[in-house]
């Protein structure tokens, strides 16, 4: 079978990785002329190492990325929880933190030595599906014809709007942002720390990257300047604001083409869920193309995104809302996770799982 995945991120590249573990023959393309430089998404979670186990990519993963065995939560600067999990049984099962430019170079050099480079600046620029193939042109004036294309071609996925899949959902009126930085002294780089404040339950999320570098994420509009907490920052590196999307694709399958990642659905950040459900997709979508069991990726696929869109905007709600019975669950729900061992331990396995 001949298999075209479209989009190098970490979504298309683990697709790849997966589909040349399976001897599948693939190639790879990225409009983008070189690899990006971005730090972007920042988390790794358990699950998603142990899938990449098998690609051969996990060892070198975890030789780079920070372990993130601590959480600490406060609020107005005094502490609500803090959970250290390194010395219980999920010391070897915590988050990672790497910056996704290093998760993609990871990921493509993984993917070289099986023999399959990514081909960029060549985006595709029409796309049609029979029941037999799909048809894809590129902007070098060929084109060609694919068993199954896998389209992880991001949240403005060119494919999706060719095949005119429906992608409905909402768009948060307000602004997050993120700032990227290198830090000097008392940083610990493997403790995440969430920092909730003000009347409107306003949030700053600090999270390691690498020994002294770290991902500022903000529920306001400038990272930087809603950190209440003291911090060596030596050099910023990048600083950005979004807003956030809330949608999924209809189906993730027309045809011969599968979606996968954010071209099948996009979420807020918290909990760190989004890069990883999109390398779940891609491990799915390949498995379900050599083993036969394509019918059934769309409708699995779409109930897991489904399953995780409402996690994480439950978590949002919690977390950002101002209303009072709110904030006292949030409250209640810190101090058993940090004071009922069987409370932690549901806890780090939803929070761990994708």
């Amino acid at each position: 079978m001949d298999i075209l995945v479209i989009g190098a991120g970490p979504t298309g590249l683990t697709a790849a990785n997966a589909l040349a573990y399976k001897g599948m023959n693939c190639r790879i393309v990225e409009r983008k002329n070189a690899p990006s430089e971005l730090s972007r998404a920042v988390g790794i979670m358990p699950a998603t190492i142990e899938a990449l186990g098998q690609l051969g990519a996990a060892d070198p993963l975890l030789a780079e990325a920070m372990p993130l065995k601590k959480m600490h939560i406060l609020r107005d600067e005094r502490t609500l929880v803090y959970l250290d999990n390194s010395g219980n049984e999920f010391r070897k099962r915590v988050p990672l933190g790497l910056p996704q430019n290093r998760t993609e170079g990871i990921l493509r050099d993984v993917l070289s030595g099986k023999g399959v480079e990514v081909e960029y600046g060549l985006s595709v620029t029409g796309i049609s599906t029979t029941q037999y193939s799909a048809l894809v042109s590129f902007s070098n004036n060929t084109s060609g014809s694919f068993d199954w294309v896998i389209a992880a071609d991001g949240i403005q996925s060119a494919t999706r709007e060719q095949l005119k899949i429906p992608y409905p959902g909402i768009d948060l009126p307000s602004k997050w942002s993120i700032a990227d930085v290198d830090l000097a002294g008392d940083f610990d780089p493997e403790e995440i720390t969430l920092d909730l404040y003000g009347p409107d339950n306003q949030f700053s999320l600090i999270l390691p990257i690498e020994k002294h570098r770290a991902r500022i994420a903000s529920s306001t509009e400038d990272a930087l300047s809603a950190i209440k907490l003291p911090l060596d920052i030596t050099n910023v590196r990048r600083t950005a604001a979004f807003k956030i999307s809330i949608r999924q694709a209809e189906s993730y399958r027309k045809g011969r083409i599968l979606l996968a990642g954010d071209a099948a659905h996009c979420h807020s950040p918290v909990g760190g869920k989004g890069m990883n459900l999109g390398m779940a997709d891609a491990i799915a979508a390949a498995t379900a193309i050599t083993n036969g069991s394509v019918d059934e990726y769309s409708r699995l696929r779409h109930a897991a995104g489904k399953a995780v869109v409402k996690k994480t905007e439950l978590a949002r709600h919690l977390i950002s809302s101002a209303n009072p019975m709110a904030k006292s669950l949030l409250w209640l729900s810190f101090k058993a996770i940090s004071s009922i061992p069987a409370v932690h331990r549901a806890f780090m396995k939803q929070w761990t799982a994708i």
